[in-house]
């Protein structure tokens, strides 16, 4: 687990998944071999696997504790039967990260922020934590109300049984908030717009003693869109939002010098890259 502060907020990088999944072409409907060629000579080697010619992808969940609350950015995905290998990873990790600080001390609440509701964590873990999995069947988990509408009215178009096997038994249970894309946690965290990759999916703005971080989520895959903004993945629902969003993003990080922690941009030797 690697761990950066943010002003008074700690922020520990849970990776899941590191290394090459797809092609560039296969990612980037609009890439061409001599573009991404030109674009990834620009790129640090972690990038790109040149044994299998893929792009490097790192997914990672992410543990912030602020000084009222400890909030799990998760990156959808788990260990839930009918998913996808691409998309079935070991949460033992984030339970263990859970289990060492408990974040149930007074005035201290475990809040789960997940931009994707479609494909939200499940509370019956099988890592065999329980009292991490205590700690969860107790949280607060924030779902993004247009996301969660989306995907009630069209669960068939999901990977794997992912609304009514992770989404609806939370809502059921009572542990659900509905939020809208602007939605502010408390003086730290709030959700920045950036619908395009699914028709609700937001950034998570951290604020804190001055500095700013961003957790971009699945507006950016992999670094190479930082040479090549206007590229969006097959993988977005609505790729004309996704071409505006990133060039967006990029003047507002070197207007601002965010940190950039994301889903999915490249690490190599334990840490979060793009930073």
């Amino acid at each position: 687990m690697n761990q950066i502060k943010v002003g008074q907020v700690s922020v520990s990088s849970l990776v899941e998944r590191d290394g090459p999944v797809r092609t560039a072409l296969a990612m980037f409907p609009d890439a061409t071999p001599e573009r991404v060629a030109r674009a990834l000579a620009k790129l640090p080697g972690f990038t790109f696997d040149a044994a299998t010619e893929m792009i490097v992808i790192t997914y990672q969940s992410f543990i912030l504790r602020t000084p009222t609350c400890t909030v799990l950015i998760d990156t959808c995905v788990g260990e839930h039967p009918g998913y996808p290998p691409t998309l079935s990873y070991d949460k033992t990790p984030w339970l263990k990260a859970l289990e060492a600080k408990p974040p149930h001390r007074r005035g201290h609440r475990l809040r789960l922020l997940h931009p994707p509701a479609h494909r939200s964590c499940r509370l019956e873990h099988t890592a065999g934590r329980r009292q991490a999995r205590a700690y969860l069947s107790q949280c607060q988990v924030h779902l993004l109300s247009e996301e969660y509408e989306h995907w009630k009215a069209n669960e068939s178009m999901a990977v794997g049984p992912s609304f009514n096997l992770c989404v609806a038994p939370i809502v059921e249970a009572g542990q659900a908030l509905l939020v809208d894309d602007e939605f502010v946690l408390n003086d730290e965290l709030s959700l920045i717009p950036a619908a395009g990759h699914s028709p609700g999916h937001v950034c998570v703005s951290l604020k804190s003693q001055g500095y700013h971080a961003l957790f971009c989520g699945d507006m950016m895959h992999h670094a190479i869109q930082c040479i090549e903004p206007d590229w969006s993945t097959r993988l977005c629902s609505d790729p004309c939002r996704c071409r505006c969003n990133a060039p967006q993003f990029l003047l507002a990080i070197l207007q601002d010098r965010h940190p950039v922690p994301s889903y999915s941009l490249p690490r190599s030797d334990g840490r979060a890259r793009a930073r």
